[in-house]
């Protein structure tokens, strides 16, 4: 009984937690061609799983990060009429820059390259993400929880049956 009461804490302190439908993709709207040092802004929306609305209370702070070389700049959103679509005005100057949606309580996800002057050339997603089954795992504490509870059983019905064994 000790042994397996050990083997059920370990699991529960040593296993990761699975966070069910942790990430997020941002989609820009259609982005017109940019110049250097002139002021654009651009819509987006941020879509849990790649297709809906984030269905928490707070997303946290929406934007758009574009890197280049060893620098960032972090252009902030601000939200829309409808749920999960935000805009973001930016200013560049001249150069070839990686563009993130910075997706608020999610993972930055990468939109793609922006030349400037130029135009946006997105990636596309990945379609690992959205394999079926793949969003929502079984967190590894609903397993450790089955394990104990049949332990708990057949204990239970170990010390029941064991008396009558011996009448």
């Amino acid at each position: 009984m000790r042994i397996l009461f050990l083997m059920c804490a370990f699991l529960l302190i040593s296993a990761p937690t699975a966070a069910a439908g942790g990430w997020a993709v941002t989609y820009l709207d259609p982005v017109p061609t940019v110049q250097p040092s002139v002021t654009h802004t651009a819509g987006y929306w941020v879509l849990q799983h790649g297709t809906h609305p984030y269905a928490g209370d707070d997303l946290g702070k929406t934007g758009l990060r574009f890197h280049s070389g060893s620098s960032d700049l972090v252009f902030t959103g601000v939200p829309l009429g409808e749920p999960a679509h935000y805009a973001v005005t930016f200013a560049l100057p001249e150069g070839v820059y990686e563009v993130f949606g910075v997706q608020g309580m999610f993972q930055d996800h990468a939109i793609g390259t922006l030349t400037v002057p130029g135009t946006l050339r997105v990636n596309p997603v990945d379609p690992q993400l959205a394999l079926p089954g793949s969003t929502e795992p079984v967190p590894v504490w609903v397993v450790a929880l089955v394990v104990v509870g049949a332990a708990g059983v057949f204990l239970v019905l170990r010390k029941r049956l064991r008396p009558a064994a011996r009448r």
